[in-house]
């Protein structure tokens, strides 16, 4: 109770736009995907400079997905990144955070690498801005702007941060997925349980479907936020509400429809099947990046 008091009465007296966000800004499952994918992007960027070498001058690299886009200007002192939530996101509070950093060699001895980092949002009609310096949420992400630092001098360094939060902010995704995933395996037993009131060849289109859908339950975290989302409206609207709207006909009406409802199955599967593959793609980058990051590191050392 007092550690509570001293900080509520600290927080009268800083600035609102350098307090810390509020955890519940990202904590959801829209908030924690964008955080993942501009994770993952950044981690494009590392093996990008790794292979290819540091760029001459200024560079942009940009990611323009449905529901988020982001930006990152490499510069030879600085690091500026941008992602904001698009229109279509799926996210209550739509949220914009820019960080600002100072690459290393450019950095003076007292001086923060972090010159700025801030997130701006909507909520309840009024604007604010909060500071995601202190974030768990955001430690990942300052982690690898570090290694992106590193990469444009040839190597990616470990991280300079001591992130003392991460088994709370490992916790907290941890429980989002258990929960996303629960979710997930609700609606592919209701799905399920309309089989049974199909005909013949609908049943086994639409259970060669859930063949297809049931192994993403454990790989949910894993996929991009726009094919996540794509798969989840698959399952919990898409399949449901073709298949009630189907039953609802009568049986005339069913037997000229059910060539188009089967199509229907068919290309979702073949979306799903583009997805897998799309996703043992990026495994196997993942992985060619992790061997060639291995090799420059202990090579180095080897040299010396």
């Amino acid at each position: 109770m007092k550690d509570w008091l001293t900080s509520s009465w600290r927080e009268r007296f800083i600035p609102e736009r350098m307090r810390t966000v509020d955890d519940h800004i990202f904590s959801d499952p829209n908030g924690l995907s964008l955080i993942k994918e501009s994770e993952a992007v950044l981690d494009k960027v590392i093996s990008h400079i790794l292979k290819h070498g540091p760029p001459r001058g200024s560079q942009v690299y940009r990611k323009n997905g449905r529901t988020f886009k982001m930006r990152l200007k490499v510069s030879q002192k600085h690091l500026k990144l941008l992602t904001f939530d698009t229109h279509q996101s799926p996210s209550a509070i739509k949220k914009r955070f820019v960080l600002h950093y100072v690459r290393s060699e450019h950095s003076k001895a007292q001086q923060k690498m972090i010159k700025d980092g801030f997130v701006y949002y909507m909520k309840n009609g009024k604007s604010h801005v909060r500071s995601v310096v202190k974030s768990p949420y955001f430690h990942g992400m300052i982690q690898k702007l570090q290694h992106i630092d590193g990469a444009l001098d040839g190597h990616a360094p470990t991280s300079l941060i001591q992130m003392q939060d991460q088994p709370d902010h490992e916790e907290t995704i941890s429980k989002e997925a258990k929960s996303e995933q629960d979710q997930y395996a609700g609606s592919l037993n209701y799905v399920s349980m309309l089989e049974h009131e199909l005909p013949a060849p609908l049943q086994n289109r639409l259970r060669q479907l859930l063949e297809r859908l049931y192994p993403l339950k454990q790989q949910l975290r894993h996929l991009s936020v726009e094919d996540r989302y794509q798969v989840k409206r698959m399952l919990q609207q898409d399949i449901p509400n073709l298949l009630e709207a189907y039953q609802q006909l009568d049986e005339e009406e069913q037997s000229e429809q059910m060539e188009k409802v089967y199509e229907a199955l068919t290309q979702m599967e073949i979306t799903v099947s583009r997805l897998q593959e799309n996703e043992d793609d990026m495994k196997s980058e993942r992985f060619d990046y992790l061997i060639r990051l291995n090799e420059r590191r202990y090579n180095e050392k080897k040299d010396r």
